[in-house]
């Protein structure tokens, strides 16, 4: 992922809606949110490698499998969040935004109780030992 490229092109988006301030606003979001769109879509690119190599190190260490898939659907939360409330608050929801975010962190929480699980479970037999 060309991190340049993404910052320029972002940069040129806000300024194009900037000069649209008298236009509709609910054009000016609907750019916004395409553009946000174009630029998970340029991170959802590079996203292969990043799986592929924490595939890689979970088979080194022979973990679970099930422990990956938490790591990155706790990912997808956390970025599916942080859009939603960018979108809220560009909206001007503030609170809005507020309880996403409050959603996003419940979600998070749910997602990794078997990591939880699992951490109580060691410390359970490393105590015993």
């Amino acid at each position: 992922m060309d991190i340049v490229t993404i910052v320029i092109f972002c940069i040129a988006v806000c300024f194009v809606l900037k000069t649209l301030g008298s236009v509709n606003g609910e054009i000016k979001i609907f750019c916004a949110v395409l553009a946000a769109a174009l630029v998970a879509a340029k991170f959802l690119e590079s996203f292969s490698v990043i799986s592929q190599t924490f595939t890689e190190l979970f088979e080194q260490t022979d973990l679970d499998d099930d422990y990956l898939k938490i790591i990155f659907k706790s990912l997808g939360i956390c970025y599916v969040t942080q859009l939603g409330c960018d979108c809220c608050r560009d909206c001007g929801e503030n609170a809005l935004a507020s309880q996403l975010e409050l959603a996003g962190k419940a979600a998070l929480i749910i997602t990794a109780f078997p990591l939880f699980t699992a951490a109580v479970e060691i410390i359970k037999s490393l105590l015993l030992i």
